[in-house]
């Protein structure tokens, strides 16, 4: 409706089209790498290629940083989904619903997107005699990460 408005009243002369559709529109906190979280600024990234290489570098730290490395390809929808999931996770309290058919890549760009932003991941792993004693150990182990990271508010 905007673009509709403006294009009326001759304030602009670029449509939907121009600003939607041939546009890749993207947003993130992350294109300065080693600026901590609480100085980062949320920008427009406008050059793709710059976050293409910006993100496989990203990724070849994950994979030095973790035991199991990660492969994923850096296709458009890809690339989207990390801005969103990296916005998603700045945001105080911030959560979101990931849904989709399994092996569509949910928890490895999340994953991604959590490293991107600094965080820690932790995974309760389900097995055939998965009880409250292992949930609890789970727990455990978790509140042992948390204090390590928060130890100056405990």
């Amino acid at each position: 409706m905007q673009i509709e408005l403006s294009t009326k009243h001759s304030l602009s002369t670029m449509g939907y089209a121009d600003a939607f559709e041939q546009r890749n529109i993207a947003w993130g906190d992350f294109m300065r790498p080693g600026v901590e979280r609480s100085e980062r600024q949320y920008e427009e990234i406008s050059d793709s290629a710059k976050l293409l290489k910006l993100l496989e570098d990203y990724l070849h730290e994950y994979n030095m940083s973790h035991t199991t490395p990660m492969n994923l390809v850096f296709f458009q929808h890809a690339i989207d989904h990390i801005c969103r999931l990296s916005r998603v996770l700045r945001q105080p309290r911030g959560n979101a619903m990931l849904v989709g058919v399994g092996g569509s890549g949910k928890q490895s760009l999340t994953r991604f997107a959590a490293h991107i932003s600094g965080f820690k991941t932790f995974q309760i792993e389900l097995s055939r005699g998965y009880g409250a004693t292992e949930f609890r150990e789970d727990l455990k182990k978790l509140y042992r990460c948390v204090t390590k990271l928060y130890s100056s508010f405990f």
